[in-house]
């Protein structure tokens, strides 16, 4: 098999679902790894036609897609419990680019198989992915590219399935936003309207409201099984819809105490948007005992893997979250034991 750095590839790389990158899987020390191939920048290794101020450009721009993308996996890794996928290595092999990270055994799920999980899996699952965004804002982060294709479910230890945010490849500070003449990279499915709107030339400051929009739509779907309604004759998203002031409409087959949660989260102007704390904050309060058992009432469960917890101890069993880390990971309780 084909070596790749030190990684023996069990695959030739694929761009299949993968946009600007190759992708495959290899292993290290008996461990196996998802790898991913950047097709641009491409560094001016052995480059002997391009003029030397031209290597010169090429090399500037790697040093800068270096220094940033490190910066920001990084900020990924010191804010992640563990539900946002840690980068392993972000490494060069002549001129191309790759990361690797230790490889998921995610669930074959569509959305569609999410919306029919019951009511309290549903809940638990988006309280997990809430606070994962919410742990990446905290350190200054954007996805800009939260969709589901991007949520890994996965069982843990315990058997209970978790949720795992991936690919952040679209990943800014949001200090630096994008500027001027710079796309933003995403599914526009999942672009609130300050993004259309960018794209039709105004200059607009993007930042965290853009990832709260995103779980709106993402969590419509997972509740009812489709995305918000809007005029698909008229618009071909949610997003733009609001843009050009179209009505859009949230299905009724959400919990009611939700509906108003999603609809906030989905409001045109992103400062009428909650932060994704306060959206991590309402799932968590509003998460019921589950599967109408009153005796789960008392039961605390892990926000990191979702393991129930049972009694008074501070520490998870399976993953050992702490309750009181200062980084905001933890247990969520049910109502009665808040």
């Amino acid at each position: 098999m084909r070596m790749l750095w030190h990684y023996q590839m069990k695959e030739a790389l694929t761009n299949r679902d993968a946009g600007y990158s190759m992708w495959g899987f290899g292993t290290w020390q008996g461990r196996d790894y998802f790898i991913k191939q950047f097709l641009s920048p491409k560094y001016p290794a052995g480059d002997q036609v391009s003029s030397p101020e031209r290597i010169r450009k090429k090399q500037a721009e790697c040093t800068r897609f270096e220094e940033r993308q490190r910066r920001i996996y990084q900020a990924v890794n010191r804010c992640s419990d563990g539900n946002c996928v840690r980068i392993r290595e972000f490494f060069r092999l002549d001129s191309k680019y790759y990361i690797s990270m230790e490889r998921i055994e995610a669930l074959p799920w569509t959305a569609e198989a999410v919306a029919s999980l019951t009511e309290w899996e549903k809940r638990r699952l988006c309280t997990i992915i809430a606070h994962s965004v919410a742990a990446l804002h905290r350190e200054g982060l954007v996805h800009a590219d939260l969709k589901h294709e991007n949520i890994l479910f996965t069982r843990t230890k315990a058997g209970t399935v978790t949720a795992k945010i991936i690919d952040f490849d679209s990943v800014f500070f949001e200090a630096e936003p994008p500027g001027e003449g710079e796309s933003v990279v995403g599914d526009w499915a999942y672009f609130p309207p300050e993004v259309w709107r960018r794209m039709d030339g105004e200059d607009l400051r993007l930042d965290t409201k853009i990832d709260v929009f995103a779980l709106g739509v993402l969590f419509h779907r997972y509740f009812s099984g489709e995305f918000p309604g809007f005029d698909e004759e008229a618009y071909s998203s949610v997003g733009q819809a609001l843009q050009y002031e179209g009505e859009v409409t949230i299905s009724p087959r959400i919990p009611v105490d939700l509906q108003e949660l999603i609809a906030r989260m989905l409001s045109a102007a992103p400062e009428d948007r909650p932060d994704s704390e306060g959206v991590f904050r309402v799932l968590r309060r509003r998460l019921p005992g589950g599967e109408g058992d009153s005796g789960n009432l008392r039961r605390r469960y892990c926000v990191k893997c979702g393991a129930p917890m049972d009694g008074s101890g501070s520490v998870c069993p399976v993953c050992t979250a702490m309750e009181a880390n200062p980084d905001g990971s933890g247990f969520f309780h049910p109502p009665a034991a808040l």
